[in-house]
């Protein structure tokens, strides 16, 4: 079977979806199916038309309207799998709603005021439009996919949309993470982008509250961002900077040995994360995660994580403090998930879910390359 993969980003790109397409390659290869990848915002159109040509079934990872066109022009059978939200309604808040409503809300959300400058009242129509580009090429695709239950879910549609979950591959060390190896004194880490939808301010008036308490502890903050400086300087007014670290951007090895060094991971996004990849990495080197009850992060995170209400500082804290009370606790909970990650996010498990949707769409194509 010949599959071509899309996707919207530059090779060089750091991006969720990439991971999740340089996952499932060697495993879908093993396989033996052979494998095209096609960047819509890179590649030329030529490209795109010798690629299509040439596959039996295309897997896309981005709402391309003009890609999805020409793909069902030549006859092709698509999955798309959705990683971002819908609509810009659920960005923040969610309720289970049916498809009609979703849309009004969307329309009415995306109105602009009666005092906003004309730009503003225009790019109303941008928004409307990508939504109406969104909306055709779901309409054109012949099997629907998300990267989490949530996110499947939020997108409301009459037809069903069916979970991938994005992979994570094997643990750094096969070994069991020890207390004894762990630095002191004992680490929290975050790692992500510095902006407002990651919460990090929370998990600074949070550190505020333990500082209060006396408790010896460290927390690292790897990533940068449009709000790094506002953040250094609330670490500065909180007097925290003894207990907070901003270390940038680290390469990706360092950043998980970071993390495998630490007693827990926190992810305090306030936004309705589709699915964050971050926590699977840390579930892959035996650390916890304390996150926020937001969008898909409870579900990735599984049952042995840590959780805390939106916008909760005290909720946080309070979770903070039971990893530094209870450190064994803490990193039986990062075992835990370790192997909750290994049996419900494999890159094998999600190859073979992928082909048996491959089956579904064209069963001629395939004989034992679902066996794995």
């Amino acid at each position: 079977m010949k599959l071509l993969i899309q996707h919207r980003h530059y090779d060089n790109e750091i991006s969720g979806v990439l991971t999740y397409i340089n996952s499932i390659i060697p495993e879908l290869k093993n396989r033996g199916i052979e494998i095209k990848t096609i960047s819509t915002k890179q590649d030329k159109i030529t490209q795109w038309l010798s690629h299509i040509a040439w596959a039996d079934i295309v897997h896309m990872n981005s709402n391309d309207l003009a890609f999805a066109m020409i793909c069902k022009t030549l006859g092709k059978k698509i999955i798309i799998k959705y990683h971002f939200s819908f609509y810009l309604s659920t960005h923040f808040n969610y309720q289970q709603i049916s498809f009609s409503e979703r849309l009004k809300t969307e329309l009415k959300q995306t109105l602009p005021k009666n005092n906003y400058p004309l730009k503003w009242k225009l790019h109303t129509i941008v928004k409307w439009t990508r939504l109406a580009t969104r909306l055709l090429t779901a309409t054109l695709v012949d099997y629907h996919t998300a990267c989490s239950n949530f996110l499947a879910e939020s997108c409301a549609f009459n037809w069903s949309v069916d979970t991938l979950y994005n992979p994570i591959s094997a643990p750094l060390k096969n070994s069991l993470k020890n207390i004894d190896t762990l630095s002191k004194p004992y680490k929290f880490v975050f790692v992500g982008r510095l902006d407002r939808d990651k919460g990090v301010d929370i998990l600074l008036k949070a550190v505020e509250t333990l500082n209060a308490q006396n408790q010896t502890f460290q927390v690292l903050i790897v990533g940068d961002g449009p709000q790094a400086s506002e953040l250094k300087q609330l670490a500065s007014e909180l007097k925290i900077l003894n207990k907070v670290s901003f270390l940038g951007k680290l390469p990706h090895q360092e950043t998980l040995l970071t993390v495998q060094d630490a007693l827990a991971l926190i992810a305090p996004s306030r936004w309705q994360e589709p699915a964050g990849y971050v926590v699977l990495e840390a579930s892959s080197v035996q650390t916890c995660s304390i996150v926020s009850k937001m969008g898909g992060l409870p579900e990735v995170a599984g049952p042995h994580s840590l959780f805390f209400e939106n916008e909760d500082v005290q909720g946080l804290a309070n979770c903070l403090r039971y990893c530094l009370d209870n450190p064994p606790e803490a990193i039986h909970r990062g075992w835990q998930s370790s192997q909750y990650v290994a049996e419900q996010f494999s890159p094998t498990l999600t190859a073979t879910q992928l082909l048996n949707i491959c089956g579904k769409l064209a069963p001629e194509l395939l004989t034992t390359a679902t066996d794995g």
